[in-house]
């Protein structure tokens, strides 16, 4: 008999040793948006290009009241008014609106930190970064946004998803931060 082309050991085959796998059924007529899911969800994180904030505010006020809203079991709501929100005033930090820029998020590194694919989050380019801060840096020409931390006694950009690798940055590379993330803004419907 012939030697075969097929089966044998292989450099990178198979699972990562000592990880159970388990089999997941799937309709056949879903395989294909559970493959482009995954596919998204290992992804590289990236920013669409960043926007500044408004220097002229708005004009509409929200009212804000002084009862709380449970996310337990519902009780009759308080009508009376606390106050009127200016949300360039709660959002942005005074005098930071020249620095502040909304930019939207694309992919899933940072869901531990409550960041999602297509949410949108405020940076403030003004405040000085420090460690454990969720940043904007560049990174190889492109901006992209981890937790500012070290690995090793390095200074490194970590992911909050454990499917992707920090970020080290060894003696002599630079690390350019573009701006601290002071909020996330997501939209529900």
């Amino acid at each position: 008999m012939p030697p075969s082309d097929h089966g044998g050991s292989r450099p990178g085959a198979g699972r990562p040793a000592g990880e159970p796998s388990q089999r997941i059924r799937v309709p056949e007529s879903q395989v294909p948006s559970v493959l482009a899911y995954l596919e998204a969800y290992r992804g590289t994180a990236s920013l669409e290009a960043p926007r500044p904030m408004s220097l002229t505010p708005s004009t509409v006020g929200l009212t804000a009241f002084l009862s709380r809203v449970p996310a337990g079991v519902p009780s009759v709501a308080d009508d009376d008014v606390d106050e009127v929100v200016d949300l360039n005033e709660h959002l942005v930090l005074p005098g930071h609106e020249p620095s502040t820029f909304i930019i939207r998020v694309s992919g899933w590194s940072m869901i531990g930190a409550g960041i999602f694919d297509r949410d949108e989050v405020l940076v403030d380019r003004a405040l000085a970064p420090r460690q454990g801060d969720i940043v904007v840096a560049v990174v190889n020409g492109e901006l992209t946004i981890k937790r500012l931390g070290k690995v090793d006694g390095h200074i490194a950009l970590l992911p909050e998803n454990a499917h992707f690798k920090p970020i080290v940055f060894r003696e002599g590379e630079t690390l350019e931060i573009w701006g601290v993330v002071t909020r996330c803004l997501r939209t529900l419907r």
